[in-house]
């Protein structure tokens, strides 16, 4: 049989948490232990999302041909390799507040970012910045029609990798 519906996930919610503004992220403090461990208090929630697209994830190589005269491309170079996520929020909060604050002249904030999912079995997933994400809201319209704050976020790696990763069933094993 050619693949396995069972390791398709649909996810019944998904929730970011931004690390709060002027707190200093410290690995063993704000890392839960496991996928079952609790959130830290610095962990604010951003709030309602739209479900569609959800966190977007954007991934991008810029890969160049070697050629020879006499094979024509012998190799590919790749470099520059970035991530970028983009999520639209619902809702008027403090921390929505803060990534706007529309009073200001439009800057990025970097915070550490959160991301949290969860299916339709329990099955639950964990994206933890290792670093400060850039993160930037384009527009702050007022609108009859809800469409959120689309906010967009610039990742930089730390060691090579973006992100701490846990998973597992609530109450199993996991990472």
């Amino acid at each position: 049989m050619a693949g396995d519906a069972s390791k398709i996930r649909v996810w019944e919610t998904g929730d970011v948490f931004l690390l709060a503004p002027g707190e200093t992220f410290v690995e063993g403090t704000h890392v839960p232990a496991n996928i079952d461990a609790a959130l830290n208090g610095d962990w604010v929630p951003a709030g309602l999302m739209m479900g569609a697209p959800g966190v977007a994830m954007a991934r991008s190589i810029d890969r160049t041909d070697v050629m020879s005269w006499q094979q024509g491309r012998v190799k590919e170079r790749t470099k520059n390799a970035k991530v970028d996520i983009t999520f639209n929020l619902l809702e008027d909060n403090e921390i929505v507040d803060y990534l706007v604050d529309p009073a200001a002249v439009p800057k990025v904030q970097k915070l550490h970012v959160l991301l949290e999912f969860v299916d339709d079995e329990g099955y639950k997933k964990r994206w933890i910045s290792k670093a400060p994400v850039d993160l930037f809201v384009s527009a702050d319209n007022q609108e009859q029609d809800i469409n959120g704050r689309e906010v967009t976020g610039t990742l930089v790696p730390v060691q090579g990798d973006y992100w701490t990763i846990q998973y597992g069933l609530l109450g199993g094993e996991g990472a």
